[in-house]
């Protein structure tokens, strides 16, 4: 009897069929990193795009094909039209679901034109009505006074129009004081529609004010904002809503920021979310929103304040790998959210879980001390005092003043101990960009040493939350 031995090779095959295919935009991206492990771990086939061609999804072992589109800050319909061709080609052709991520400032075109993607596969992005209603930052306040969420004051600076049409003469000088009318100094100055804290600056009086909107509106055509500066710490509220309910949720804080001021956190820590819920319900419910979103809040930390929205950012956050290692898939719950219209709600997570950018956090925090009264302006002298002796060869002088002098009023072995409670504290944390089992993508941190490099800056999606 010829029996007919099993195809073997065949089932393995039919195994290791991927359950879909999602293209991952921003490709450049540490959070499109995360995405990419997230989803690539289970089962999904991860194609990443971008506008260069070389990125930090290139050197992963989690994604299988890159490919380059047209610049996304060049021809709206060049992009576009070059973009949905790309995508296309690419689409499966054994019907398992096709599914386009954008991750960073792409997210709000995709939402607009989704229809033109929809004809052929699935876009895992917030409606486009719902994201109009709270960005750019100009839209949010309007939308949140309306629905009873706290937010500071803030006035709206005319800047041009979209076909470059100025609102208002850049000649003509501003009525600060009308402006300002029932604010209270400190404010800070904001650009509608720029990312990651660029343009954000923290004006004192009327003097200063002035001054620097002079500046905002010369490097800042579009509309800018005037928001008064409140008390307390900076909180980052991550969250999943499905059609207006909420799914999923965390919060953290960063420990520490690159650039400090205004910068994304490089240390960060989860913290308890509770405080920053009903916000996030008041002002996404009535949305009817449909995806992620990360909001920014501004908490004194007692428990009989409410905390201020500052912000919303309708895409994925800087801080999703601190998200991800805290017990909250978003990645993936949202592309479950994509493929079934709804997600189960996610259980409490654990608190304390840190991470952090791995040398950026170290100069963040070197950042805090230099800001420090305790810092680097009185250190500077001591070091300038120092030298002064060390060159007329009074060297007792010299090692009294590096060891901190009453006169200086800084203390060097206090300053050198507070370093190093800072590196303890970070050495724990866990890194975003090494990955035991992609050892590769370490070479993406090329991406961000180069554009300090060649740019002095940092990359928008590392200076964003």
């Amino acid at each position: 009897m010829n029996l007919k031995k099993p195809d073997t090779k065949k089932r393995k095959a039919d195994k290791s069929q991927p359950k879909g295919t999602v293209v991952v935009m921003y490709g450049r991206s540490l959070m499109s990193l995360v995405i990419a492990h997230s989803l690539g771990k289970r089962g999904y086939e991860v194609i990443g795009c971008d506008d260069v061609d070389l990125t930090v999804l290139s050197f992963s072992r989690y994604v299988k094909k890159n490919f380059v589109h047209a610049p996304l800050d060049g021809d709206r319909d060049v992009f576009l039209a070059d973009l949905e061709a790309k995508l296309k080609r690419r689409k499966p052709t054994d019907g398992r679901p096709y599914i386009l991520m954008p991750v960073f400032r792409e997210t709000e075109i995709i939402a607009q034109y989704r229809e033109r993607f929809e004809q052929f596969m699935q876009v895992a992005a917030p409606d486009y009505n719902s994201i109009s209603r709270v960005h750019p930052k100009d839209q949010l306040a309007p939308t949140a006074e309306s629905l009873g969420v706290r937010i500071p004051q803030t006035r709206v600076v005319p800047g041009q129009g979209q076909n470059g049409e100025q609102t208002q003469s850049m000649e003509q000088p501003l009525d600060t004081e009308s402006l300002t009318m029932g604010m209270k100094f400190p404010l800070l100055i904001k650009p509608a529609d720029e990312v990651g804290g660029r343009g954000i600056e923290k004006v004192m009086n009327s003097t200063h004010l002035t001054r620097s909107l002079e500046y905002a509106r010369k490097y800042f055509p579009g509309e800018l904002l005037l928001q008064e500066f409140v008390p307390g710490e900076d909180y980052c509220l991550a969250v999943l809503f499905s059609k207006g309910e909420l799914r999923a949720s965390m919060a953290y804080k960063n420990i520490h920021r690159f650039p400090y001021e205004s910068g994304a956190g490089s240390l960060r820590e989860t913290v308890d979310e509770s405080a920053f819920i009903p916000g996030a319900r008041r002002l996404l419910g009535p949305l009817n929103w449909n995806g992620v979103a990360e909001l920014d809040f501004r908490w004194d930390g007692k428990a009989d304040s409410e905390p201020y929205l500052i912000e919303v950012n309708p895409r994925f956050w800087a801080g999703l790998f601190q998200s991800v290692e805290s017990g909250v898939d978003f990645p993936m719950l949202l592309l479950t959210l994509t493929l079934s219209g709804d997600v189960e709600l996610q259980k409490p997570i654990s608190l304390g879980q840190r991470t952090k950018i791995p040398g950026l956090w170290l100069l963040g925090a070197v950042q805090d001390v230099a800001a420090s009264d305790e810092g680097f302006s009185k250190l500077s002298k001591v070091w300038d005092d120092a030298q002064s002796s060390i060159q007329s060869r009074e060297l007792k002088e010299a090692f009294s003043l590096l060891s901190g002098s009453v006169e200086s009023g800084i203390g060097l072995r206090a300053l050198i101990m507070r370093l190093r409670m800072i590196v303890r504290e970070g050495r724990a944390a866990k890194n975003d960009v090494f990955y035991r089992d992609d050892p590769f993508i370490v070479l993406g941190i090329m991406f961000i040493l180069g554009s300090l490099i060649r740019h002095r800056s940092l990359p928008p999606e590392i200076r964003s939350r």
